[in-house]
């Protein structure tokens, strides 16, 4: 039955006011980041001019049968896309039932102690509904297969009911499917991807103090970073993007690369002002404020009446607060484990980063996503729930709008096709992953760079977003020294 698939949603019993805009995801995400076209060809100029060099370690790029990978890669996504079905749906059901098993442990003893049960449970209830249910549908990896559209992108965690019982978390899922599905999936590794690790902890990295403490501030975000960085950026995203829908243009100047977190409300300098994309009231409002009151105070509330019933105020009193501090103690668990399996994904010296945008489901972009991505250890669903599902990440790049278990499917097939090809297939430990996260994170190694003059030109694309940002800085930069006067003034 549907409604016992995600009958232990978080929040489900913590009715609490979310925010449903009136434009659909899509419909913002088409108006936000529509593609340009393509540039067909090179120009003269670059194709006269001598390729340098390449790097003992990409020396691969230049020997690359990019026609061939992409060929091959293309039609293993569509084989695996055709093939999907009843399997996948059940699945993914499954894999809420190991959810709902981890939240039936963890509701029914949050009111004990604090201990490493109640709070493992509840940490793995959140992060999976988060990093496999929701992650796969709102990509819309059930859309064909499940006949029952309760796997759907284009509803699922939408609007209020749908936010609490499908999917309640820090994040506003609308403003998800704009930074993630969009920005980050088709822009990875470029400067306009928001997840981009090297450039979002740039302050950390060039930061002239002890290295210990980078360390503490990497530490400090681990912590945090759902809350702190992940839902105001989100955020941002789903702001800008409305901007972009009424025809305001965007500018380089105003920042719309950089990481927009909470540290902006808290600085004295900006204490008094309102920031050009939302006020700090609107987004606890609308974002932050709901999950903070339904999960941390409505959710365990009964537990307050529970006790007093059974053995008085004192007794009702002390469940509560157990309850609440089993939460706390969860989320920020959730926070270390997610932050280990996602931001570990796209960073490390041996991944690149991208001078320009390609066009999807081209050669360069079937490229980008498997040398600008890292797999974890492969293989069990209990394996793949406990990295939620990111041990993937190549194999979902490649085809975002696939099943959780297409991917267990593919990744050995997409090896095979890297090593074909020569193209580097990172595949370690999460662990060992980390090291050179946190490594690019307090500047002690940094990404490599993809040489321009080896991108396959038929690939390239210039954005509509970017175009308009590029003529807004022309007509900045051309305007008279005395039409500034006049608009100073």
């Amino acid at each position: 039955m549907r409604t016992a698939v995600l009958l232990l949603a978080p929040g489900a019993v913590a009715f609490t006011p979310a925010f449903h805009t009136a434009t659909s995801a899509r419909a913002l995400s088409g108006a936000h980041h529509r593609r340009g076209r393509p540039l067909a060809q090179a120009s003269i100029e670059s194709l006269s001019k001598p390729k340098p060099a390449l790097a003992n370690e990409d020396e691969w790029i230049g020997k690359l049968d990019i026609e061939g990978f992409r060929d091959e890669i293309r039609g293993l996504g569509k084989r695996l896309e055709k093939g999907q079905g009843e399997d996948d749906v059940k699945h993914i059901k499954k894999i809420c039932n190991m959810a709902n098993g981890c939240a039936a442990v963890g509701l029914a003893s949050m009111f004990m102690a604090p201990n490493p049960i109640t709070v493992m449970a509840l940490s793995l209830w959140t992060f999976s509904r988060w990093t496999t249910i929701a992650h796969h549908t709102c990509h819309g990896g059930y859309n064909k297969a499940d006949e029952t559209r309760f796997f759907n992108s284009k509803g699922f965690a939408l609007g209020f009911k749908n936010r609490v019982t499908q999917w309640f978390d820090w994040m506003l899922p609308e403003a998800w499917n704009v930074e993630h599905n969009n920005l980050h999936h088709y822009r990875l590794g470029e400067l306009d991807d928001p997840d981009l690790v090297e450039r979002n902890l740039e302050f950390v990295r060039e930061l002239k103090v002890p290295t210990a403490f980078k360390y503490g501030a990497v530490a400090f975000l681990m912590c945090t970073w759902k809350w702190f960085y992940y839902a105001p950026n989100t955020y941002k995203e789903l702001v800008i993007a409305e901007m972009r829908r009424k025809g305001e243009i965007i500018t380089e100047e105003m920042g719309p690369k950089e990481a927009f977190t909470l540290k902006y409300f808290i600085e004295p300098q900006h204490k008094d002002k309102s920031h050009k994309w939302y006020r700090f009231r609107d987004f606890f409002g609308k974002v932050m404020g709901p999950y903070l009151l339904g999960h941390f105070v409505l959710l365990p509330l009964p537990f307050l009446a529970l006790g007093t019933a059974v053995g008085g105020s004192a007794v009702g009193t002390a469940w509560f607060s157990n309850a609440v501090l089993n939460l706390v103690l969860a989320d920020v668990l959730t926070n270390i484990h997610s932050f280990i399996a996602i931001a570990t994904n796209h960073a490390g010296k041996d991944l690149y980063q991208f001078g320009s945008s390609c066009a999807p489901n081209s050669g360069t972009f079937y490229l980008r996503q498997v040398v600008s991505s890292a797999n974890f250890k492969t293989g069990g669903d209990f394996n793949d729930f406990m990295h939620g599902w990111l041990n993937y990440q190549v194999e979902h790049h490649l085809w975002p709008q696939l099943s959780a278990l297409s991917y267990q499917r593919a990744q050995p097939e997409v090896a095979a096709i890297c090593a074909k090809y020569g193209v580097p297939y990172v595949q370690e430990s999460v662990w060992i992953r980390l090291k050179k996260t946190v490594d690019i994170m307090v500047g002690k190694t940094s990404m490599r760079v993809f040489p321009q003059e080896y991108e396959h030109e038929p690939d390239r694309m210039v954005w509509n977003d970017q175009k308009e940002a590029e003529n807004a800085k022309k007509c900045i930069d051309n305007t008279p020294p005395e039409a500034e006067k006049l608009v100073a003034a």
